[in-house]
């Protein structure tokens, strides 16, 4: 089993402050975090040649949105690497799985249920990504 210094996250994320603290908690656990806060810085960090293991994703981001970075051809390029989508923005499930994202985290979310999901996924849990949907759906998403 890897640990999780093998799994490289990479954050797109505009809000500075909320950023920086998910980057904290989840470097606080060993893994290693790229923060970026444009689906330009995105892409970049992609075509640059970084292989992320996984990407949380905010869907409004100041240049394009969320839904781009995922489109783009350097994201197929970098294998097309799992994506939870974290926004506080109302994403229909519908849209989730045009997108084939691996889950939706709405915030405001508690951090140890972050944790918890990038634990399992790094255990290899099968359940792990069908487990971010259901435990994100309960969460106020309105």
């Amino acid at each position: 089993m890897a640990r999780p210094t093998d799994r490289r996250i990479l954050v797109v994320e505009d809000d500075e402050v909320f950023g920086a603290l998910v980057c904290r908690h989840l470097e606080a656990r060993g893994y290693a975090v790229d923060l970026v806060g444009t689906s330009r810085g995105a892409t970049d960090l992609l075509e640059d040649g970084r292989r992320p293991w996984l990407v949380l994703l905010d869907i409004n981001l100041p240049d394009e949105s969320g839904w781009s970075f995922i489109r783009a051809p350097a994201y197929a390029a970098a294998g097309s690497p799992p994506v939870i989508v974290v926004s506080a923005t109302r994403v229909s499930p519908a849209r989730l799985r045009d997108y084939a994202v691996a889950g939706y985290l709405p915030k405001p979310f508690a951090m140890e249920t972050l944790l918890e999901i990038l634990d399992r996924r790094s255990a290899g849990d099968s359940r792990a990504a069908h487990a971010t949907t259901i435990e994100a759906s309960s969460f106020p998403t309105e």
